[in-house]
């Protein structure tokens, strides 16, 4: 999966939990968006412990993606 793509549909994640403003989400870089799937809200701590290249790369969907993090979480 290209990082484009994966922190698109991380967006619409977003977008449909409706807990955010659609207007917060979207000033948010692909880098930031794919960051709050797997940083602590708490204490900033990254929970999942993997190279982000590789999990994007054998992700076929966000889905996908935030199952291989889970594998990969500490």
């Amino acid at each position: 999966m290209q990082k484009h793509l994966l922190a698109k549909e991380l967006r619409e994640r977003q977008y449909k939990a409706g807990r955010v403003e659609k207007s917060v989400i979207d000033t948010l870089s692909d880098d930031e968006i794919i960051g709050s799937y797997i940083t602590c809200s708490h204490c900033g701590e990254k929970i999942a412990d993997t190279d982000l290249r590789t999990a994007i790369a054998l992700a076929n969907d966000s889905t996908h993606f935030l199952d291989l993090c889970v594998r990969f979480q500490r």
